[in-house]
């Protein structure tokens, strides 16, 4: 006979096998669209980004910023960073730019800085230089609090809201997953800050204590002032970060084995991990036998098996109709790109588009005339424009 905990472990392996027949039989293939690649041989990236001048910023993850005008010439940029922690996923990771970028040319990045021992997610602020390739003229915007001590799990997306504040996506470091529902600590988290980096008063946990009236050995009090930043908890490793045309905010994670996310985001809100999750452990083991807790947000959207979404893009374009209001997803694991339809803030059907695409895709962006571009993983990286069969 078996025992009751053996029972119970089989029925939640039980559940997890069908939820993976349910999320497989959820999606429909949509042969209708095709790739054309644009541009090749490029290093290894990992975001592509368009200005408001309708060029192309991508972040070499070894350190480099490289820019693409409307004719293909290519411009690369060094820096005077000397921070840059390389290993695992780390590197540049994601840029945006300042809302008023025609007039005061600020570029954000995000990268990992430190090494093995103690690394950190770190993003500053850059202007292009007027002459030359090296950039120079770099300010310090903000610092995760929180180090660890390993290579993974940074989050690293950034996204501007209507009120010029600055969200910022962050990992749980992976072997720090519990730190995601701890408020005093800086990983797993979306936070939110000034374009400059300072703390915004109206964050949902904010307190106006401030460290200039802390003692350096009050290391109680020194926590409570990470608080200030979080404007969201409870996340495992937010790969996407946008703000829609209304504001709403939107944002994709990966889960372990199984649970990938996307998730509408609300300021204050708990998205559950690691306490929740539709995911098991890499080796199988349980993470926790939640799906559901009082307080802890659902997702509204979940891919089980995993996917390993990248980048992701609300389209409101109409060079392809039949991807308009929808939400674009890539993925590394499966080399698809997922159109997931979105409709009054609700995710109501996904195609599967590009299903058998080469290449492991690792972010996406439209221009400025409405082409949707995708940015292939690993080196020798690819564009390649979505086009109609």
């Amino acid at each position: 006979m078996l025992k009751k905990s053996s029972f119970c472990k089989i029925s939640l392996v039980l559940f997890y096998l069908c939820t993976i027949t349910v999320a497989k039989a959820s999606a429909i293939i949509d042969g209708s669209i095709d790739a054309e690649q644009l541009i090749e041989g490029l290093p290894k990236s990992w975001s592509i980004t368009v200005s408001p001048k309708n060029d192309l910023f991508l972040t070499d993850r070894s350190g480099g910023i490289i820019v693409l005008d409307e004719n293909w010439q290519e411009r690369r940029y060094s820096t005077s960073i000397i921070d840059l922690f390389t290993d695992g996923q780390g590197g540049f990771l994601d840029i945006t730019f300042h809302p008023d970028y025609l007039t005061n040319d600020w570029i954000y990045l995000s990268y990992s800085a430190g090494n093995s021992d103690s690394n950190r997610l770190k993003v500053v602020r850059f202007a292009l230089p007027v002459e030359g390739n090296e950039i120079t003229q770099i300010e310090h915007v903000f610092t995760v609090l929180s180090n660890k001590n390993t290579p993974v799990h940074y989050g690293g997306r950034l996204a501007f809201l209507p009120d010029n504040t600055l969200l910022i996506s962050t990992g749980d470091g992976f072997d720090f997953r519990e730190q995601a529902q701890l408020k005093s600590s800086h990983l797993g988290k979306i936070l939110r800050v000034s374009d400059t980096g300072r703390a915004v008063t109206s964050n949902p946990f904010f307190s106006p204590l401030t460290t200039d009236s802390i003692p350096q050995s009050d290391e109680r009090s020194l926590l409570s002032v990470n608080k200030n930043y979080v404007y969201s908890f409870g996340h495992r490793n937010p790969q996407a970060l946008l703000v829609s045309p209304s504001g709403m905010i939107i944002s994709n994670e990966h889960g372990p084995d199984g649970g990938d996310e996307i998730n509408i985001i609300e300021a204050g809100q708990n998205y559950g991990w690691p306490i929740i999750t539709n995911g098991i452990d890499y080796s199988g083991a349980l993470i926790t036998p939640f799906t559901e807790y009082n307080g802890m947000r659902q997702p509204d959207h979940d891919w089980t098996p995993s996917i390993a979404p990248s980048g992701m893009v609300l389209y409101a374009g109409s060079s392809l109709p039949s991807l308009t209001d929808h939400l674009l997803v890539t993925s590394l694991k499966f080399k698809q790109l997922r159109a997931l339809r979105f409709s009054n803030n609700q995710i109501t059907a996904e195609r599967i588009l590009l299903a058998d695409f080469e290449y492991r895709l690792r972010d996406i962006v439209v221009d400025n005339q409405s082409n949707i571009l995708l940015l292939t993983d690993g080196d020798n990286a690819k564009i390649f424009k979505l086009v109609l069969k």
